[in-house]
């Protein structure tokens, strides 16, 4: 071939590939602070991500602002460890010098993690174009990334979960395992690489969140399909299974495996509305992806007996059936999967017309018109801006801190510093975690998520009412008469300082579609919050 003609060739594919990472780049980039709301495992995840950070170890211990302390292992260490590292490598919260008076430097605390998201989920992308191509073909690798770039389902990825921190890893993971067939990778010691750090990959993804695990059937099965050799096999489980198994090994090392049996129990054993009302939520959110791609999967099954695809998503689906406490961000492993079924489907129903010039152009005919749909849906939600009251009652909360630690009285607990007086604040610990890590650097206040009689030891309290079920909240691992008419003496005799109320039109059109998807899909938190203060 002429080198012009290659030259040619090269930057096509170029100009094919920046198409989804661009796209992919504006919906999972633009107004990052505004769009989605500050969901409560967010605050969660950067509360852990903080406990490193601020050099305390990646478990936070029962007495700490845990959700629940009786079961203080809920996930493993990498999703925290990741962020922690490379947040911290910008000098991360410190740099971003956060003020209370400034409403924009505590915006910046979320927005800084999730544009670190963000980008994560552009690699996602250029994985999955990359993943597509190498099995199928160039088309349906562009149709693929498109629809994951485009379509509204991956809004999902803009939150600060452990899902999207875990993907890129995973798709790694498939990617290497793809490329062991590579006819340059003729010499073992090459494969025996690349396999070892597809099985990293995946260790790695699973001692980010351990349903992932799931997975191993497909990254297994390419393995073995493409070399045909148990031992390179084995090779692979060993960074599989050793990775995750830190987990485990880290609570031996503290001498809480107890904790860890007992904590890892109870996850198993939680229940909610499961599998099926989890795939109707990501329907409410983009009921085109969800059926067309359905659709593509039972063809690619049946039709096809793709068992890359199959082995994809059957595990996982069936995993997350048995294990009865399943959310619609729990499913996003397998969106990339459902998004390269589309593709296929749409390549392969283009092959029933007889013109060369149909085949050929219909599946981008069809690409373009689902993208467009799916860009502009996607734009439509993403400008919205539904995280302001979140950042206006941490700022408020975080003020009346600081104000409060100035008020001195004589006969109360002082902390070392007599212009810094100690307060007790209780409250919901999706809260705390900032004021905490952020301000409070010297641990000079006590922060309580729960209320048990006697615990508090300061003269000074506050109270963060949101909700009317304050009482329940703060006892409901510890349900006892004292406990009972501890915390409603406090809040009876508080005063109200602060109300703080959100705007109810924030999402506007709240009957059609797409905002009435965004209606009633997590649950329902305080839509206002009182603080109230004892002194």
């Amino acid at each position: 071939m002429p080198l012009n003609s290659k030259l040619k060739g090269h930057s096509f594919k170029i100009i094919i590939i920046l198409i989804p990472l661009i796209l992919s780049a504006f919906t999972h980039l633009w107004n990052i602070d505004g769009f989605p709301s500050i969901y409560r495992d967010e605050d969660h995840y950067l509360r852990k991500t903080m406990h490193i950070l601020r050099g305390l170890g990646p478990q936070e211990r029962p007495t700490e602002l845990l959700s629940y302390p009786l079961t203080p292992y809920t996930h493993p260490y990498f999703g925290q460890l990741f962020l922690a590292t490379i947040l911290g490598m910008f000098g991360y919260p410190d740099s971003l010098h956060v003020t209370t008076d400034d409403v924009s430097s505590i915006k910046e605390i979320f927005s800084v993690p999730r544009i670190l998201v963000g980008i994560l989920t552009i690699l996602d992308t250029f994985i999955l174009f990359k993943i597509a191509e190498r099995r199928y073909n160039t088309t349906v690798g562009l149709i693929a990334s498109v629809l994951f770039a485009v379509m509204p389902l991956t809004w999902t990825m803009r939150r600060i979960w452990l899902e999207p921190i875990q993907l890129p890893f995973l798709l790694a993971s498939i990617l290497l395992a793809l490329y062991v067939t590579d006819p340059n990778l003729k010499r073992t010691r090459k494969i025996v690489t690349i396999v070892l750090i597809s099985g990293t990959f995946l260790g790695l993804a699973i001692f980010t969140k351990i349903p992932v695990m799931a997975m191993m059937p497909l990254v297994g099965f390419i393995i073995y399909s493409n070399t045909k050799n148990f031992k390179i096999l084995g090779l692979w489980l060993i960074p599989v299974l050793l990775i995750p198994s830190i987990w485990p090994l880290y609570s031996m090392s503290q001498g809480q495996f107890s904790e860890w049996i007992s904590s890892t129990s109870w996850q198993i054993e939680r229940q909610n509305s499961g599998l099926f009302t989890s795939i109707s939520k990501l329907f409410t959110i983009d009921p085109i992806l969800i059926i067309f791609s359905f659709m593509g999967f039972v063809y690619v099954a049946v039709k096809r007996r793709d068992l890359f695809l199959i082995l994809w998503i059957i595990p996982f689906l069936i995993f997350n059936l048995l294990s009865g406490y399943v959310l619609y961000w729990h499913l996003i492993p397998i969106i990339p999967a459902l998004c390269i079924s589309l593709a296929i489907l749409i390549m392969d129903v283009s092959k029933i017309f007889r013109s060369i010039r149909i085949k050929k152009l219909l599946p981008y005919a069809v690409l373009a018109i689902v993208g467009l749909y799916g860009l502009i849906v996607t734009s439509m939600l993403i400008n919205l801006n539904i995280t302001s009251f979140h950042y206006e009652v941490i700022a408020t909360l975080s003020n009346e801190i600081q104000k409060a630690n100035k008020i001195k009285y004589n006969d109360s607990l002082l902390n070392g510093n007599n212009n810094i007086q100690k307060v007790t604040i209780l409250g919901n610990n999706y809260l705390l975690w900032f004021p905490k890590y952020i301000f409070d650097l010297n641990g000079t206040n006590d922060y309580k998520n729960y209320y048990h009689y006697g615990d508090i030891k300061t003269k000074k309290v506050i109270l963060v009412v949101g909700g009317s079920n304050f009482i329940d909240e703060m006892t409901r691992f510890n349900i006892s008469n004292a406990n009972i008419g501890g915390i409603g003496e406090l809040l009876f005799n508080s005063k109200l300082t602060r109300t703080i109320v959100e705007n109810q039109t924030a999402i506007p059109h709240a009957n059609t579609y797409p905002f009435n998807s965004l209606v009633d899909l997590d649950p329902r938190a305080p839509s206002k919050f009182d603080i109230r203060t004892n002194y």
